[in-house]
């Protein structure tokens, strides 16, 4: 078997969506949302360093194994790492607590748009220029950066006021910073939704500018472009959904995941779909509604799992349902869909053989 796409990635997401419900159904919403969580949501981070800024071609000594040794060793070498920060993070953030609290989880969960951010606009700068010729250690760099530029917005701008009341809630680990911790982790949310947008747009329109100013070409500063463009994207969500439609923070953050999960389906899936002969922008805006809709079906089908096989309710006071789909889709989905693209390379919906990664693979930005 060797499908192509868009058959290939239309196969990969019934595969990975179908495992992914099976798992989440196959256990509780208190076991998800805690510890699965801390450990697959760990995982993601040094996930994108392998498959974003490494591009799965380092380690050599992995990425030259065949499929599916590849993909396995690739996996046991994101789980060694994940449960390391897994563990660091919750002796840290957590205390140790078992099982571990949203002190941590809401830690963990912003440093994967934050390690995005450095990947993908940014395109690992500085670590790219500092170590050009070691890619494992400017991977090892991003990672913890991501690590400890998400720690100083934690204690600097995050409160844990509004969990005062809960039994796990310990006052000496509450950074009592200026915002709720739900807002910067959202926004941060959306503003990676606006990176998705100019992956599928080809970074249009920002592409635009480097041609008639070219230090704008050159990093950090085409990375920042990138950055304003996502802000201003999430900006734009925050007053349609939160300002005009009134939803609340914990619906909203369960929208612009899912959000997330139609464009990644799009773009790690689907490989943004390469059959679309249609020139940018139309291209890239035909690409985010179909996104918009692959993100409303998802929203919806795990609403209605969470209803019917679980009865959690939606809304206040618990928002059970928000944070089940919020945890379904960053804990158990999003790793998946990365391992079975990046790592198994499809696997065993296409066996074409890699070309052999180099031994040292200089970044050129």
């Amino acid at each position: 078997m060797d499908l192509k796409q868009p058959t290939l990635g239309v196969a990969a997401a019934i595969i990975v969506i179908g495992i992914s419900l099976g798992i989440c159904v196959g256990i509780s919403p208190a076991v998800l949302g805690s510890w699965l969580a801390l450990f697959t949501i760990a995982m993601v981070p040094p996930q994108s360093v392998l498959t974003l800024a490494l591009q799965c071609r380092h380690p050599a000594s992995i990425a030259n194994l065949p499929q599916p040794a590849r993909g396995f060793a690739f996996v046991l070498l994101t789980a060694v790492v994940g449960a390391a920060i897994a563990l660091a993070a919750n002796a840290i953030f957590g205390a140790g607590m078992k099982p571990p609290t949203p002190f941590v989880i809401l830690y963990l969960i912003p440093v994967v748009p934050v390690v995005l951010f450095l990947i993908i606009p940014l395109q690992c700068w500085p670590f790219s220029v500092l170590f050009p010729k070691r890619p494992l250690l400017m991977g090892t760099s991003v990672l913890a950066a991501a690590l400890l530029i998400t720690a100083l917005g934690y204690y600097t701008l995050c409160n844990f006021d509004f969990l005062s009341q809960a039994p796990f809630y310990r006052d000496e680990l509450n950074p009592k910073g200026p915002f709720m911790i739900l807002v910067p982790a959202v926004f941060s949310f959306t503003m990676f939704i606006g990176i998705q947008f100019l992956i599928l747009l080809d970074f249009w329109p920002i592409n635009k500018i480097p041609p008639a100013a070219p230090f704008f070409g050159r990093q950090p500063w085409f990375g920042i472009l990138a950055l304003a463009f996502s802000t201003a994207i999430a900006w734009v969500m925050w007053i349609v959904f939160i300002g005009l439609l009134k939803l609340d923070l914990m619906t909203y953050q369960a929208v612009s995941v899912s959000m997330i999960y139609g464009m990644f389906i799009l773009i790690v899936l689907m490989e943004v779909v390469p059959t679309l002969k249609v020139a940018q922008p139309g291209r890239g805006f035909t690409l985010i509604a179909i996104g918009a809709a692959l993100a409303f079906g998802g929203f919806f089908l795990h609403k209605y799992i969470a209803v019917t096989v679980f009865g959690l309710k939606a809304g206040p006071p618990g928002f059970d349902v928000e944070g089940w789909i919020c945890s379904a889709m960053l804990a158990v989905t999003f790793p998946l869909m990365v391992t079975h693209a990046s790592f198994f390379g499809f696997y065993p919906l296409k066996r074409e053989r890699p070309e052999p990664a180099p031994q040292l693979q200089e970044q050129t930005h």
